[in-house]
């Protein structure tokens, strides 16, 4: 087991909004965030856990990032007090990305602190995860964690502490947590593929919720923008994408709500970020932007869909002196747009080119994707080819303004998902991978004013791994965090090819199957975990995919009223 180093981590920037409490008897929690201080200061959802344990009298929640680049061994001390990390009562990393898996062995190494929970005994804190990563499939750090708190916080929080505060003893409090908690997990009473099965939580309305920044510092990557979340998942069910999946019937953040988040920025910064997977299905988006420009602040906006920008958004776009905007076509094809259920069409695409760069908004970013399921090389000339299109009506109106912008193109591997229908896919093997590359590249090397971002085939097959891994993949971790992710991928070569590249049996719904069953076959690792999506569903919408079928977008009703993806 390594020391802690006993030279500091550099303490953060100036902040406004940070929360420090003192005084005896306080329960005190490492809040981790398994990334740079820049990354995790960036994300709503680490600092809507912080203020949402800061509301509890009795804890004093910090907050601790893995040392920056050139920090490696510096000591792993919060942000608040300086206080080092194997000094708190429970360490609760939050994670959104499974990229960030490996700093979390790194943050506790790095401690003192052994990373396997059978290695550690009562004298060490508790150690527990929860994030948006950890309700997709928690298997890979299973052996790291003592339990986890699966779904939204809101749920969690105020209940955990309850019961932290009755048990005295951690054995007695893990003993009996699941069964007084629903959403905690606690791998060491599961064997690995158990049967029992643990439910992940979720508000069912966002009435009462407010979700902003609450700690505002020019050092992340918004630099003194303040982040308000307007709705919470998305209604069009593309079939790669967790949030029309696991967060559904999406909900929405009331007007009012929105509004008196905006106010709190005032006097603190004149930036807003709105932030959604799907910005433009809030009902009330007009309105919002309309009193986010009348109050003087400048908007920006996670992403938009190019079927969704009427004249009225993009010329609040463009009063919101914004520059850049994105749009995700994700493939270049009609038929694989059709395969992944994004309902946009060339039209849509082309219409809201033109109407942007006639505003002056005339720096645009595209998303595809390469390696999709039933993806064939034509539907990745596709990309190039919708790409030049898309340059000839971008230089069209671009020349009426005498100003030329750019167009970046950013594009990534398909990574399987677990809870959505591509959750049975498997990552494309690397000479696909390279050859789609090759298109790309080839295909608009010549193009001026068009830069074309390409994945790296090594990270793509590390992102699956830790998307579709089981809990052996902890030992990859590990020999990841001594070796490299090189020598891991080589030395447990084996395991990582039955993960990454082993498609998995779709079930079989034919009318025989039972209603709400599914025929028996391997099961997913993550399999145990209810977040209420009816699986025979999610079998149905590969088999769509598999005829090229579109399905309609989720009505953003009351499950109890629709019944179409929930038991």
């Amino acid at each position: 087991m390594s020391s802690p180093s006993s030279r500091p981590s550099r303490p953060p920037p100036a902040e406004k909004g940070i929360i420090i409490k003192q005084g005896k008897g306080l329960t005190r929690v490492g809040l981790v965030y398994p990334n740079t201080y820049r990354t995790g200061m960036s994300n709503l959802g680490f600092q809507r856990v912080y203020h949402l344990i800061n509301q509890e009298p009795d804890i004093a929640c910090e907050r601790i990032f893995l040392p920056a680049p050139g920090q490696k061994h510096a000591a792993v001390i919060s942000c608040e007090t300086g206080q080092p990390l194997q000094r708190f009562d429970i360490i609760l990393f939050s994670i959104s990305f499974e990229n960030d898996y490996i700093h979390l062995v790194d943050i506790l190494r790095q401690a003192g602190i052994p990373p396997r929970s059978s290695d550690r005994h009562h004298l060490h804190p508790l150690v527990a995860a929860g994030g948006v990563a950890c309700f997709l499939n928690p298997e890979p750090i299973a052996p790291f964690m003592d339990f986890f708190l699966l779904g939204e916080a809101e749920c969690l929080i105020n209940e955990f502490f309850g019961l932290f505060h009755r048990y005295s003893h951690r054995t007695d409090l893990l003993a009996f947590l699941e069964t007084d908690l629903p959403g905690a997990y606690v791998p060491n009473r599961h064997p690995p593929f158990s049967e029992k099965k643990i439910p992940v939580r979720f508000l069912e309305n966002l009435d009462h919720i407010q979700t902003h920044t609450c700690v505002l510092t020019s050092h992340t990557a918004f630099k003194d923008k303040f982040l308000v979340e307007i709705l919470k998942g998305c209604p069009h069910g593309c079939r790669f994408c967790t949030a029309g999946f696991i967060y559904r019937p999406p909900r929405i953040y009331p007007k009012e709500n929105v509004l008196n988040a905006m106010d709190k920025a005032a006097g603190n910064t004149r930036k807003i970020g709105l932030v959604s997977s799907a910005i433009l299905d809030h009902p009330d988006i007009a309105d919002i932007c309309q009193y986010g420009t009348d109050h003087g602040f400048s908007l920006s906006f996670s992403s938009l869909r190019a079927d969704k920008l009427d004249g009225t958004m993009i010329d609040l776009l463009s009063r919101s002196r914004v520059k850049t905007a994105t749009i995700a076509p994700e493939a270049g094809s009609e038929r694989m747009r059709r395969v992944i259920n994004k309902k946009m069409t060339r039209t849509d695409i082309f219409q809201a080119v033109e109407k942007l760069v006639a505003k002056d908004i005339l720096n645009l970013r595209l998303y595809f994707m390469i390696g999709l399921p039933f993806e064939t090389d034509t539907d990745v000339q596709a990309i190039v080819d919708l790409t030049r299109e898309i340059k000839e009506r971008f230089l069209t109106v671009s020349r009426k303004q005498k100003r030329m912008g750019t167009i970046t193109l950013s594009i990534n591997a398909f990574i399987p998902k677990p809870a959505t229908p591509f959750q049975w896919a498997c990552l494309a093997d690397d000479a696909t991978l390279k050859h789609r590359m090759g298109i790309l590249r080839q295909g608009l090397k010549q193009t001026p004013n068009v830069i074309v971002n390409l994945p790296s085939v090594k990270t793509a097959k590390i992102s699956a791994l830790l998307s579709l891994g089981d809990r052996n993949t902890a030992d990859v971790i590990e020999t990841a965090c001594d070796h490299g992710w090189a020598y891991a991928l080589r030395r447990h070569a084996d395991h990582c090819r039955q993960i990454i590249h082993t498609e998995t049996s779709v079930p079989d719904l034919s009318e025989d199957s039972a209603a709400g069953s599914l025929p028996a076959g391997p099961p997913l690792p993550w399999h145990f975990l209810d977040s209420g999506l009816f699986e025979p569903f999610l079998a149905k919408e590969w088999h769509r995919a598999e005829q090229e079928t579109q399905s309609a977008s989720c009505p953003m009703i009351r499950c109890d009223q629709c019944r179409v993806c929930r038991t």
